[in-house]
């Protein structure tokens, strides 16, 4: 859903609580708790279930699209709550829930262009539940993998290999998320093509997301005075390596946007981005509630989408609220950019299971 504009009501308040919610889970899922927490929501808890929004969630599927007419002679792997890889049992951990989050490239050039829009910035925020704590699992735009193209009406027509961020723009307007977020859980259960297919697939669902038009960070970035970074290699126009910056405006655009520059390419780039939403979100954490409510409201309302309802949103910020800021863990899926034109990111089969089995499943002893 989009969020909500402001209604010239007694609710106008509460309108704007619950569009910065929305906005700065798009930013980053910690950023909500903090405005939740300075806005004074009460939230209530269920001691026998204290998040049951966003772990009883009843869907079988992330999407709403149809399944492939030709899937009869395809032969389905089902998901595996206990996984057995090289001689070792591991079980799923029940108490993890995931949020994907997309950054879409719909500048003003390729609007203007009415070229397709693909989610550039692709992460995973995977929360334990338990132990209060979450990693942020990036995902190269450029990874080659398996992605169904969809038409307008939800029917799945062909099933592709592609860059993974091109799952977004394979799919009618209604349906880009949802096929967004398919192809990440396939990719995620080890249910694309594989060189060496698995006789399992792991269980990790992805059902939530929540975008942010990549034209859009930079406003927010700029609204609340500029994001606070050391560069770790020279960029041009931006600065120096080893310099501390604060940035804003078109620097923090090129520093987003840049992979020339940056040790490993997209691998450097989704760095720079974790970098940077941990760091905005923290500037977030810092201010106080008529400045989040003022200084966000119209960028955030303008550029953040999210399939999360107001329980989802609030489960998480009674989850999140918790959650320490500086001890998120930030992974990427490993791999090596390979070929010319198209170029893609192969990821590494063997560590990208190991990873994880590591986040999602516990070694069983």
């Amino acid at each position: 859903m989009k969020v909500k504009s402001r209604k010239k009501s007694s609710n106008n308040k509460n309108s704007k609580i619950i569009s910065i919610l929305l906005g700065v889970l798009a930013v980053l899922v910690v950023g909500a708790v903090v405005v939740v927490v300075l806005l004074g929501v009460n939230l209530k808890t269920d001691p026998d279930n204290p998040y049951k929004s966003i772990m009883d969630n009843p869907q079988n599927s992330p999407t709403e699209i149809d399944e492939p007419v030709d899937n009869t002679d395809k032969t389905t792997i089902p998901v595996s709550k206990t996984v057995e890889y090289n001689g070792r049992l591991y079980e799923k951990n029940e108490a993890i829930v995931n949020l994907l989050f997309l950054g879409i490239d719909s500048n003003a050039e390729r609007k203007q262009q009415n070229m397709g829009y693909r989610s550039d910035m692709m992460m995973v925020c995977a929360v334990d539940t338990e132990t209060k704590t979450a990693t942020l699992i990036s995902i190269p735009r450029d990874t080659k993998t398996s992605m169904y193209k969809v038409d307008s009406s939800g029917k799945i027509t062909a099933t592709v290999q592609n860059k993974i961020n091109a799952a977004y723009s394979f799919a009618g307007n209604n349906f880009r998320a949802t096929n967004a977020m398919t192809c990440v859980q396939m990719f995620l259960q080890r249910q694309c093509e594989l060189d060496e297919p698995l006789d399992f697939a792991l269980d990790i669902p992805v059902y939530f997301f929540a975008s942010i038009d990549m034209d859009g960070i930079v406003p927010v970035a700029t609204a609340v005075g500029g994001v606070e970074v050391t560069l770790d290699t020279t960029i041009p126009d931006v600065g120096r390596k080893g310099q501390t910056l604060v940035l804003k405006d078109i620097r923090a655009e090129t520093y987003l946007r840049d992979r020339h520059n940056s040790s490993g390419g997209d691998i450097g780039r989704a760095a720079h981005q974790q970098t940077f939403m941990l760091a905005l979100a923290k500037k977030i954490k810092g201010m106080g509630e008529a400045n989040v409510i003022f200084t966000l409201h119209d960028e955030l309302e303008r550029y953040v989408k999210t399939n999360l309802s107001l329980d989802n949103m609030l489960d998480f910020a009674k989850l999140l609220k918790q959650v320490d800021v500086d001890a998120i863990r930030q992974i990427t899926i490993p791999g090596k950019s390979e070929g010319r034109a198209p170029h893609y990111f192969i990821h590494d089969e063997k560590e990208t299971l190991e990873l994880l089995l590591d986040v999602y499943y516990k070694e069983v002893q």
